[in-house]
């Protein structure tokens, strides 16, 4: 196992599930969501200060436009978030993105994000969950079906390759990508993970895991796709991950108090800030 070489856990908020860790350079901020607990934190480097902004509803994760406009995923789908905690719409609201999960931005400037199934939920037994691609135009479309849990996502350094989970499924899948498409097309390679749920590149071009009850981040090589070592993390439930900072050589782990052994696990929804021997990439940015 390797070692993380932490520089501050965030401990002003427990979260029950945190999630959605991404870097806002225009406001040297790490953002991050409270899932379960209807609140957006946000962690400002310069004046170490963690701010967190309550909601009516909850969020699963986070996107910004190149107006440095907050987007949010929740259950109704993908949305403007405003100043006033009202919504604004992003595509045709007659189109429905239920249950909206983890999201990104993807390097054609378009919002990806997946949803979960109606099983999932407990509302049907339908296996339901989807993979939209979210055109900077509106204009949507489903990239990938019959999922459980759609949950991780990332784009190789070269930007070719495209990598996704279906949680429940444990298998991490690469898919070719064009750019200026937006097509993904499976290349037949995968991985199992257990734990396996949110996840970053790194500009080694490998894929660092939060791996849920595992108390680890897996470290993939995406040239062999297979496990290279296995990170501690001082919490057992990681569960995404994402670089931040100045440099982008800070990994940011977010992590869950939901049902966690609290008495063995002093960290449970803590967030940790880990100085890393390389640097991840900038998010990229709706519509740019």
């Amino acid at each position: 196992m390797g070692k993380l070489d932490i520089i501050k856990i965030i401990s002003e908020k427990r979260c029950i599930i945190g999630e959605g860790p991404i870097w806002n350079e225009c406001e040297n901020t790490l953002y991050f969501t409270n899932g379960m607990g209807d609140e957006i934190c946000s962690y400002n480097f310069t004046n170490d200060k963690l701010s967190v902004r309550p909601l009516p509803f909850s969020v699963s994760a986070f996107a910004f436009d190149k107006q440095n406009r907050l987007i949010v995923s929740n259950a109704n789908g993908v949305h403007f978030l405003n100043s006033d905690n009202t919504l604004s719409p992003i595509y045709d609201q007659n189109i429905k993105i239920d249950y909206a999960n983890d999201m990104k931005v993807g390097p054609d400037g378009a919002i990806y994000v997946g949803t979960q199934s109606g099983k999932r939920k407990g509302v049907s037994d339908k296996i339901d969950g989807k993979l939209y691609r979210i055109a900077p135009s509106g204009e949507v479309e489903i990239l990938l079906d019959n999922l459980i849990l759609s949950n991780g996502m990332e784009w190789s350094i070269d930007e070719k390759k495209f990598y996704h989970t279906d949680s429940d499924t444990r298998i991490i899948k690469e898919y070719d990508f064009d750019k200026k498409t937006g097509k993904i097309s499976y290349t037949g390679r995968e991985i199992y993970i257990r734990g396996v749920d949110g996840f970053t590149i790194g500009q080694d071009n490998n894929l660092y895991v939060a791996c849920w009850g595992q108390g680890h981040i897996a470290v993939i090589d995406t040239q062999t796709l297979q496990i290279k070592e296995y990170i501690d993390t001082p919490c057992r439930i990681p569960a995404s991950c994402g670089f931040c900072g100045k440099d982008m050589d800070v990994l940011a782990i977010t992590t869950a108090s939901y049902h966690a052994d609290m008495d063995n696990d002093k960290n449970a929804g803590f967030t940790v800030l880990a100085k890393m021997q390389i640097k991840g990439r900038l998010p990229y940015i709706f519509a740019k």
